[in-house]
């Protein structure tokens, strides 16, 4: 089979980590379907890859273009949640290509942290409180986090005592936990776990910043945090690989949705005997096992991916 992986961060050289996390990104899904035995191309503005066939871009349109044009049987997306469900429409109006994530309809819903939160409240997964306006003084010194209503993983994310925000920005309670995340795949089989892991977070002058993952990590509260998941990837419709950052305190509470891969995949190729390409093919294409056998722990951060 011929598929298209289309990473936009590095195929466009947006610099920085957001650069090298896609980059990574890119390598172990690629790398995974080459030795699944299917041919792979990507696109890049230049800096190639160890494996897979390069497509190279001169501007940002010819990402869009190629997405609309490329002929191949199948294309995986992953890009900035506000660009994703453009994007996505762009694979799926193409009759002969199969889109191997999310619709552009759930990626939509899930990249809107507003809508999103609401979403997952009503189908009953625990949430950190959306705020509609300051409480009371006589409350005493409360804490908040004020976020982008549309961003990626902790970009734009702060904690702060005033419930003051933005035009484009929401506010929640502010829950102390721990910070993780669950890795899944869902097809038409059904919602296959992957791992928990364990984000590195820093708190730096009220803003979070994410540093990297410990893959996975072992919590007696698991089967809570997969109810959770499996209950939230239902309510938003959520299809082939995502994954679901929570913050695990008296509740596991659901604080962002990634309706495509996520940095995590770094560590499950390096723990996880089944390749991870190859389930994201099976979530869409039918076979997907019960389980998966996970061996060993790896831990990455985002300045060793240089």
């Amino acid at each position: 089979m011929n598929i298209l992986v289309a990473e936009y961060a590095s195929a466009l050289g947006l610099g920085g980590t957001l650069e090298l996390e896609g980059r990574a990104m890119l390598s172990v899904l690629v790398e995974s379907l080459l030795s699944s035995g299917h041919e792979v191309v990507y696109p890049t503005r230049g800096p190639r890859i160890r494996a897979g066939k390069p497509v190279f871009l001169q501007g940002e349109g010819e990402f869009e273009s190629l997405l609309e044009s490329i002929d191949v049987h199948a294309a995986l997306l992953i890009a900035p949640d506000g660009l994703q469900p453009r994007l996505l429409e762009k694979i799926e109006n193409r009759d002969q290509v199969a889109n191997l994530g999310s619709s552009p309809a759930a990626a939509r819903l899930a990249a809107d942290k507003l809508l999103c939160t609401r979403a997952l409240a009503r189908a009953g997964v625990p949430v950190a409180q959306i705020v509609d306006r300051p409480d009371e003084v006589d409350k005493g010194c409360l804490q908040y986090v004020v976020k982008p209503r549309t961003g990626s993983g902790s970009e734009g994310v702060r904690i702060t005592s005033s419930a003051r925000a933005g035009q484009d920005e929401i506010i929640t309670r502010y829950h102390e936990g721990l910070h993780l995340s669950a890795s899944f795949i869902v097809g038409e089989e059904g919602f296959l776990p992957l791992t928990l892991n364990r984000q590195l977070i820093d708190l730096v002058d009220g803003r979070m910043e994410y540093q990297g993952s410990q893959v996975p990590y072992s919590t007696p509260r698991g089967d809570e945090i997969w109810k959770a998941a499996r209950r939230a990837a239902e309510a938003l419709g959520l299809r082939g690989y995502a994954g679901i950052d929570f913050v695990l305190g008296d509740l596991p509470r659901a604080v962002d949705v990634n309706a495509r891969p996520t940095t995590s995949i770094i560590g499950i190729a390096r723990v996880m005997r089944e390749q991870i390409g190859e389930l994201i093919l099976r979530a869409r294409f039918g076979g997907l096992p019960e389980r998966v056998h996970i061996e060993g722990e790896h831990t990455f951060r985002k300045g060793d991916l240089a």
